[in-house]
C-alpha cells in the first residue's frame, strides 16, 4: 500500500522540478532577451550619435556636434573614431591640452595615421613648428583632408608670415568658401590686400563683408573707417570711427583717425579736438603730436610746434620724417644751428629707410630671401623697434631655426637687455650650427 501512495507524489514532485525548471529557463531567456534588446538599443543609440556627429562636423556646424560627441565618448571611450572628432572639435576650440588627451586617446586606439596626420600637422602649426609641419599641411590642403578649414587657416598663417602672398590668397579663399559665415578669412584677405598694394575699394568690400558676418567686430569697424576716409569717403568714414570710438572712448589711435579725416575733409576745429582728445588719452602719442606739431606751424605758433617736436625725436627718435619737421620749425623760430644738425640726421636716417624699403621689396620678390630679413630684424633692433624686429626674427628661425646670423643678432640683443639665459641659449645655437 504504501508504494502506491507513493508513486503519485513522486510524480508530482517531479512535476514541481519540471514547472521550476522551466520558470527558471524562461527567466533566463527573458533576461537573455532584455540584455539583447537593452545592447541592440545602445548600439542603436551610438550609431545614432555617430551620425549625428559625422554629419555635423562635415557641415561644420561644431556646436550641434558637441553634445552627441561627449555622450558617445561616454559610452564608448576606446572609440578611434570618436578620439578623431574628440582631437578635431579641440582644435576648432583652440584648446592644446584636450587635443593632447584626443591625440593619446587616438593613439590607443588604432586611429589610422592618415587620419591623424592633418590634425597633428594643425596642432604643430599653432605650437610654431613651422619646418616640420608645412608639408603636411600642404598635402592635406591639395587632397581636401579634414580638418579642411583648420589647415587652411594653419597654412593661410604660414604663407603670410613668409611674404608667400599669392599662395596665402589661394588658401584663403577656400577657407572662405568652406565657412561662408565666418568673418575672419575677408579680414584675412585683407592682410594679402594691404601687402600687395591693393585700392582701399578692396579692402573697403572685405571689411564690410566681416562686418555682415558680425557687426560687433571692432578690428573691421576701425580697419574700415581708415579706408573710407584714404578713399576720400569722409562723412561714411567718421560714422565707422565714431561707431568703433563708442564702445572704446579711450583708444587714442582712432581718435587720431578721426581727426585726420576730420582735416581731410576741411573740418579744422573738429580736427584739434580729435587730436587733443588722443593726447589727453595718450600723453606720448605720436601721431597725435605730430598733427597738432604740424598745425602750430600752419598757424605760426613755431616755439609750440618745436617743443612738439622735441617730444616726438624722444618718442621716435629714427623717424626721418620727424626730423625734417623738427629742422624746419627750429628754422622759423632763429635756431640756425641746431635745424642743421637735425635736418643732417634727418637726411642720415632717410638713407636708412630707404634702404629698409628697399630690402622689404627684395624680401616680397623672394619670400626665401632670409639675409635680407636678417638686415631688416637687425635694424629694428637697433632702432627702437624691439617688437617687430623680434618678430622678424622668429619668422626666420621659423623658416631655418639654425640661422647663425640671427642666434649671433639675438645672443647680442638678449645680452643688452639683461637676459642672460635667452643670450647664452642663442649664442649656443649659434655655435652649434657652425660649420
Amino acid at each position: 500500500m504504501q508504494r502506491t501512495e507513493d508513486h503519485p507524489r513522486r510524480h508530482a514532485a517531479r512535476g514541481t522540478r519540471l514547472t521550476a525548471r522551466a520558470a527558471v529557463l524562461t527567466l533566463i531567456l527573458a533576461i537573455v532577451a532584455a540584455a539583447g534588446c537593452y545592447l541592440g538599443y545602445q548600439q542603436y543609440r551610438v550609431s545614432r550619435w555617430a551620425g549625428v556627429v559625422g554629419r555635423a562636423f562635415r557641415a561644420h556646424r561644431y556646436e550641434a556636434a558637441r553634445e552627441p560627441l561627449r555622450r558617445w565618448l561616454r559610452e564608448r571611450p576606446q572609440s578611434a573614431e570618436a578620439a578623431y572628432y574628440r582631437v578635431w572639435l579641440a582644435l576648432v576650440d583652440q584648446d592644446p591640452d584636450e587635443a593632447v588627451k584626443g591625440f593619446e586617446q587616438a593613439r590607443r586606439s588604432g586611429l589610422d595615421p592618415a587620419l591623424i596626420r592633418p590634425l597633428t600637422a594643425v596642432y604643430q602649426a599653432r605650437a610654431h613648428r613651422i619646418r616640420e609641419t608645412e608639408p603636411s599641411l600642404r598635402e592635406a590642403f591639395a587632397q581636401k583632408r579634414e580638418p579642411q578649414i583648420e589647415v587652411a587657416k594653419e597654412l593661410a598663417r604660414i604663407y603670410l608670415t613668409s611674404y608667400r602672398l599669392p599662395e596665402a590668397g589661394v588658401v584663403i579663399e577656400r577657407w572662405r568658401s568652406l565657412a561662408p559665415e565666418d568673418p575672419l578669412p575677408y579680414l584675412w584677405s585683407n592682410e594679402v590686400a594691404a601687402r600687395s598694394n591693393a585700392e582701399p575699394s578692396v579692402l573697403i568690400q572685405n571689411y564690410r563683408a566681416a562686418l555682415e558676418r558680425d557687426p560687433n567686430l571692432d578690428q573691421a569697424h576701425l580697419g574700415l573707417a581708415e579706408q573710407l576716409s584714404k578713399d576720400r569717403r569722409y562723412d561714411e568714414a567718421e560714422q565707422e570711427f565714431r561707431a568703433y570710438l563708442d564702445r572704446h572712448p579711450e583708444d587714442a589711435k582712432a581718435l587720431v583717425g578721426l581727426g585726420r579725416n576730420a582735416f581731410q575733409s576741411g573740418d579744422l576745429a573738429g580736427a584739434t579736438t580729435a587730436f587733443e582728445a588722443a593726447l589727453k588719452a595718450d600723453p606720448r602719442q605720436p601721431d597725435a603730436l605730430k598733427e597738432l606739431a604740424q598745425t602750430d606751424l600752419r598757424l605760426g605758433r613755431f616755439a609750440q610746434a618745436a617743443q612738439r617736436f622735441e617730444l616726438l625725436t624722444q618718442i621716435e627718435p629714427y623717424d626721418h620724417e620727424i626730423r625734417y619737421s623738427y629742422a624746419q620749425a627750429l628754422k622759423l623760430k632763429g635756431d640756425e644751428a641746431r635745424a642743421r644738425a637735425e635736418s643732417d640726421a634727418a637726411a642720415r636716417l632717410r638713407e636708412q629707410h630707404d634702404r629698409i624699403l628697399g630690402l622689404r621689396h627684395k624680401i616680397l620678390q623672394d619670400p626665401q630671401d632670409l639675409r635680407s630679413r636678417h638686415e631688416v630684424a637687425r635694424w629694428m633692433l637697433e632702432h627702437g623697434h624691439a617688437a617687430e624686429g623680434l618678430k622678424w626674427t622668429r619668422e626666420i628661425l621659423q623658416a631655418d631655426p639654425h640661422h647663425i646670423p640671427t642666434h649671433r643678432l639675438l645672443a647680442d640683443y638678449y645680452q643688452k637687455q639683461g637676459d642672460a639665459g635667452l643670450a647664452n641659449y642663442h649664442r649656443l645655437m649659434a655655435s652649434s650650427s657652425s660649420p
